[in-house]
């Protein structure tokens, strides 16, 4: 996976925490040759507004003033291309097409991790490059921008543990998100009781989860979308695993964020998936995502028979591997 495709989640900076005064800033750039306008978008604050940009000839100049620090992106729609820059009184030359940046040291060293993430072969290689940016830049924004693309990564009790250490990098405004992170997945942390919530079925019939959690067998909370591809993708696993472990008392229940109920009942028709199914049909304003946190699908939570959370987002062969660890063969 390269820093293009990677869905970045937060940008970083290199400066005193938390962001200073105000300063001015330019930026010289090459684009795609065939670029007309970009959009420059502040990702510490996601009230902004893009401001768009004039590309001539595949060149382009952006000045402004914001505070010392700030990062911002400049995304190419059209080419699917994107760079990043941190806003300082140094001036700044990048290039869209080889992702170089020339300017301060903070904007060099920016430059030099997403070069690193993108030689990277593996998602292992990933995790451990951004783990290792954050034990050694514990004082500045490195470390912001590594956690903003690990977050989503890490256990309850990994992200907390970085969290509760207080380093001056958590000053920074990306790091809000990793924050409300650890409160999202406080709210299925393993070792804590599921937590009930009313929906309807497919006939329009109104269900508590606690009908089905509970009640003396284990039970996969299985969180999708019929318009979800990954969730889609994921379903012959779910459905492999509930056929061949279900006679031994293996349950799902599928929480919807569909928005419409016939996208729905035809994916559970033509999927044959034959468990129990709920939604209130409100996408991502759904009572399921508020009352489990959950801030992206697929995810999924495992709850053991008296309703404890055993385990989260279980999927691909960890989902089979842990039902074998339970049922046996």
């Amino acid at each position: 996976m390269t820093m293009k495709r990677l869905k970045m989640m937060a940008l970083l900076f290199l400066t005193v925490l938390p962001l200073s005064a105000q300063v001015a800033f330019n930026v010289k750039g090459v684009a795609h040759s065939e670029a007309k306008s970009l959009m420059l978008i502040d990702m510490g604050n996601r009230n902004a507004q893009p401001e768009n940009v004039t590309v001539t000839a595949g060149h382009f100049t952006v000045t402004g003033n914001k505070p010392d620090g700030t990062i911002m992106v400049l995304r190419d729609m059209d080419h699917r291309m994107q760079s990043f820059f941190i806003v300082d009184s140094t001036p700044v030359e990048l290039d869209m097409n080889t992702d170089a940046v020339k300017g301060s040291k903070a904007n060099e060293q920016l430059s030099a991790l997403v070069r690193k993430l993108n030689d990277a072969k593996t998602e292992d290689d990933m995790t451990k490059a951004l783990s290792q940016a954050i034990d050694d830049n514990r004082d500045n924004a490195v470390a912001a921008f590594a956690l903003s693309q690990l977050m989503y990564g890490l256990t309850y009790d990994e992200l907390k543990q970085i969290i509760e250490r207080n380093d001056p990098f958590l000053q920074h405004p990306l790091c809000e998100q990793a924050k409300q992170q650890l409160k999202a997945l406080g709210l299925r942390a393993p070792g804590t009781m599921f937590k009930d919530l009313e929906e309807t079925d497919t006939l329009g019939v109104t269900h508590k989860l606690s009908e089905y959690v509970g009640r003396g067998q284990y039970v996969l909370i299985d969180f999708w979308a019929s318009w979800c591809g990954p969730c889609m993708m994921e379903m012959p696993n779910v459905k492999a695993n509930y056929d061949k472990y279900h006679p031994k008392g293996f349950q799902v229940v599928g929480l919807s964020f569909d928005r419409a109920a016939e996208p729905w009942k035809k994916a559970i028709r033509e999927k044959q998936l034959n468990w129990i199914h709920l939604s209130d049909l409100k996408f991502w304003q759904t009572v399921a995502a508020e009352t489990y946190g959950i801030r992206s699908i697929p995810s999924s939570v495992l709850c053991d028979p008296e309703g404890k959370i055993v385990a989260v987002d279980l999927r691909g062969e960890k989902l089979g591997e842990c039902l074998k660890a339970i049922y046996g063969e």
